[in-house]
């Protein structure tokens, strides 16, 4: 091993990567990460059964990088990948990647430096949103930039002050994902991902971490690069998302019940859970034709009768969806509901 290979004495950081049929984004990926200012790195890539040739990738990676571990399982689905991640995880502090994602140069070195100055137990930072359309061409469309300055302590998130912080943060769309952020290992060690969930399961993540009462420090730069494309989990009809929503939006509004966050937040994350909804129905009607009717009716109707029904009806107006769908969601009735699907 080499002067310039060996680890330094800086904070151990294992980024954990769920890889799944990402062979046309995982180069770029890996070498986002190789490429770090901060070398002290461990970089775990789970391949999740991929079978497009992701996981010879995976292994072609493994032998140019000392740094670099693979971890084979079956295709279980992103939870499991990343808490088979955390379970082999070393590090002093730990990040996310996925998989058709990347990391700016200076990411980790930043974040390390952040969260070591303010003895912080997470860091947040912002993202820019990359488009990439079927012709292969890539659109910038938008920069997610943290607005926080102040440390967070989320053991006070019940007083007004801090829980306003939080909420503004959350409508910024910038805590419920499980990436642009570094964990301080310790304070995860107990933590996993609900492996039966395939939508908002980092929400679900971030938000019990949230609740144990940990440090939070901000970095108003973008370093992550997330990318949108046809592929993506957050698009296109899913039976199981129906569920996936009913339990992730519970937990949310649990995590909210007893803070006294300002109207104006309510209002804004109402707001994004009914475009949670909306959109997920307004997909389940562009795939009519291609998937059974009976199918597309079971979940619109379980979508539209949510216990978190009268969360989505209060801000139904302002949801940014067609307005058949919102009329059909109001209204509510198997007729109406075939007459969407036609």
């Amino acid at each position: 091993m080499t002067d310039e290979t060996k680890p330094s004495s800086s904070p151990l950081v294992s980024i954990i990567v769920p890889v799944w049929n990402a062979k046309q984004y995982l180069d770029n990926c890996i070498n986002s990460l190789r490429s770090q200012t901060y070398p002290n790195l461990e970089i775990i890539l789970v391949d999740d059964g991929s079978t497009d040739g992701s996981s010879e990738l995976c292994d072609a990676a493994m032998e140019t990088d000392w740094r670099i571990h693979v971890i084979h399982q079956s295709d279980r689905g992103v939870s499991a990948a990343r808490n088979a991640g955390l379970d082999a995880a070393t590090g002093e502090f730990v990040a996310f990647v996925d998989s058709d994602d990347s990391l700016r140069r200076e990411a980790v070195a930043e974040s390390v430096r952040c969260a070591v100055t303010h003895s912080s137990d997470m860091v947040v930072f912002g993202y820019d949103v990359i488009e990439e359309h079927a012709d292969g061409s890539v659109t910038k469309q938008e920069s997610k930039t943290v607005r926080q300055g102040d440390v967070i302590d989320t053991r006070r998130r019940h007083e007004k002050i801090v829980a306003d912080q939080l909420c503004a943060l959350d409508n910024d769309e910038l805590l419920y994902q499980c990436w642009g952020k570094l964990y301080r290992r310790s304070n995860i060690s107990g933590l996993r991902f609900t492996d039966d969930v395939a939508f908002g399961e980092d929400t679900v993540f971030v938000l019990e971490l949230l609740s144990h009462g940990v440090r939070l420090t901000f970095l108003q730069r973008c370093l992550y690069v997330y990318r949108q494309h046809a592929d993506s989990l957050i698009r296109g009809f899913r039976p199981g998302k129906a569920k996936d929503l009913e339990y992730v939006h519970g937990k949310h509004l649990a995590f909210y019940q007893d803070m006294p966050i300002s109207e104006e937040n309510r209002r804004n994350l109402y707001l994004r859970m009914a475009n949670d909804a909306l959109w997920a129905i307004y997909d389940a009607g562009r795939a009519a034709g291609t998937v059974d009717k009976t199918e597309l009716l079971c979940f619109v109707r379980h979508v539209a009768s949510s216990p978190y029904r009268n969360v989505y009806l209060r801000e139904l107006r302002h949801v940014a969806v067609n307005r058949s769908t919102k009329i059909a969601f109001a209204i509510n009735m198997t007729s109406l509901w075939k007459w969407y699907l036609r």
